[in-house]
Parts: structure tokens; sequence; C-alpha cells
């Protein structure tokens, strides 16, 4: 499903439209509605903070796990400008957790989880975003991307192997294989993951 707002377009896939709607209508977890909110304000304080810095932004792609803003070219903003935008979703959810940490522990939970998260090094999180940007710094734009899926694979073995510990020890705690097995697949799957 297209949305078009002038020059700006929200794709919505049909998979994520779809688990949206089984986890409202199943009343599951309220959790899961919380962890929603709080990764579309994470990817609102992109947004924001690229349309401070006047970023060609052309739309918003939503899938069922992931959330991707559409630049027209990540070169047209200076390096210290880039970095900004990029740390600006878990600057967000961090605040969040400072401000309702004295009223919703919950919420404000998620919003730690979900920033210390996407800080991890890994190239489809934000934490990886920085870390090739500041590679690109040192380095060409291909080794900068290689060196991020390198550190992508060892940071998702760990936690593959943590995974392992837990479920060993919970007997059905899946949450950090299936983690693992996304960060992994994203190195390998994911077309223009650096632009």
């Amino acid at each position: 499903m297209r949305l078009r707002i002038r020059d700006f377009t929200v794709s919505l896939s049909f998979p994520s439209l779809a688990l949206v709607t089984v986890i409202v209508l199943s009343g599951i977890n309220s959790g899961y509605i919380l962890c929603l909110f709080a990764v579309i304000l994470h990817e609102l304080g992109h947004l924001i903070m690229m349309i401070i810095f006047k970023a060609e932004v052309s739309g918003f792609e939503i899938s069922a796990f992931n959330i991707t803003i559409v630049q027209n070219s990540r070169y047209s903003l200076s390096f210290g400008k880039d970095i900004l935008c990029t740390l600006a979703g878990p600057a967000v959810n961090v605040l969040l957790f400072t401000v309702c940490s004295g009223f919703s522990r919950d919420f404000a939970l998620v919003n730690l989880y979900i920033g210390a998260f996407n800080l991890l090094p890994a190239s489809s999180l934000d934490g990886g975003q920085a870390l090739y940007l500041l590679l690109c710094r040192k380095l060409s734009a291909d080794r900068s991307a290689l060196v991020s899926d390198v550190v992508t694979i060892i940071t998702a073995a760990l936690l593959f192997f943590i995974g392992i510990i837990i479920l060993l020890n919970t007997k059905y705690n899946f949450s950090l294989l299936f983690i693992s097995l996304y960060l992994i697949l994203s190195v390998f799957m994911k077309k223009d993951k650096y632009l």
C-alpha cells in the first residue's frame, strides 16, 4: 500500500499491516503496541533531524521487520549532520526513557532497549551506520562497507552465542537467536545498506 503526499511517499507492506492487525486484534500483549510506538518515535527522531538539516527525504518504507526513511542521497549532508541524523533515533529513545521512567516504567524500558539495540554496530542498525560513517573518514566507501559487514557478523555471532545460553536457561526464549539471524541476513540481502 502506498500513500503519496506531494513528494513524500509512505509505503506499507502487506506483511507489516497483517502483523500489526493480528497483534491488535489478538490482544496478545500491550508490550507489542508500546514497542511499535517507541519504534515510530525513534524513526520520527531521525526524520525530524533530517528535516532540520534539509536532507533530501522522499519517503518512509514500513515492512514487517524494518522501518526505513528513504533519502534521495545520503551524501547530501556533511559528516557531522549525517552522524547527528543517524544517532537522533537512539537519542529520542534515551530521552523518552529518562522522561518516562517516573510514570511509565514499561514504556521507559521499551525505549531503553530499542535505543541500546539500535546502537549495536550492525549494518542495518544506527550503530552500524554510524560506524560506517566514521570509517569513511579514513577508508574508502567499499573498504568501510566491508569492515562494517565483518563487524556486523561478529556482533551477530556474539548475540547468537548469548541467545543459545538464554535459550538453554529458559527453554523458550528464542528472541536473540532471531535477532542474530536477522542481522546476518541483512549483511547479505540488503542492497544499498549504507546509502
